[in-house]
């Protein structure tokens, strides 16, 4: 079975000021770019999870499936549950944040190979930098269901770390770390796409 993605694009953006996942970036937007590199790293399936706003201003392209969190002030882990109730039962997944436009295929697809040639002792394959986790990260099937768990912002990383054991870490490039919450930072994104 292919591996599935659930992509979090869903928060309100409040320390940016407005909605950065429609900012522009690279001859689109910011959203935009993050589909299009998931798209181009071979993921057929992708489940968005957006607010109504992106909603209302991007047009996705086929095999993008959609579901709006109308509650994206309860933090990551709504979204985070509508998109594992998307996920097809007995699906790995990946989970990807809206905001991650410089993660290129080519980083997003490496990921993936050393993901399927993990023992089954690991069931999840992490970016990591300085201890720091990053994205995609992707998981086995056994994780959708315990993730139910989740809340708030971090809850989603309480779970995981419950079994740190089960979790390969792979020394990962800045680009996998680098969101953009602030003006400062999607300037100096741009400078360096």
């Amino acid at each position: 079975m292919e591996i599935e993605v659930i992509l979090l694009a869903a928060g309100l953006s409040k320390r940016m000021g407005r909605q950065k996942l429609l900012l522009p970036f690279g001859g689109s937007t910011v959203i935009e770019t993050v589909v299009s590199n998931l798209r181009a790293a071979g993921f057929g399936k992708i489940n968005a999870v957006l607010s109504r706003e992106v909603e209302a201003s991007v047009r996705l392209p086929d095999g993008v499936l959609i579901r709006i969190n109308e509650a994206p002030e309860r933090g990551q882990s709504s979204s985070l549950a509508i998109g594992l109730d998307m996920l097809e039962e007995g699906s790995d997944f990946a989970i990807m944040l809206g905001d991650l436009p410089l993660v290129r295929p080519a980083d997003i697809t490496a990921l993936a190979e050393k993901f399927s040639s993990l023992p089954s002792c690991r069931t999840v394959l992490a970016p990591c930098r300085e201890g720091v986790f990053g994205h995609p990260m992707f998981y086995r099937a056994v994780w959708k269901n315990r993730f139910t768990e989740a809340q708030g912002d971090t809850g989603g990383k309480a779970v995981l770390m419950r079994r740190a054991c089960e979790i390969e870490r792979i020394e990962a490039s800045a680009v996998h770390f680098r969101d953009m919450d602030t003006p400062d930072e999607y300037k100096s994104l741009l400078a360096d796409s």
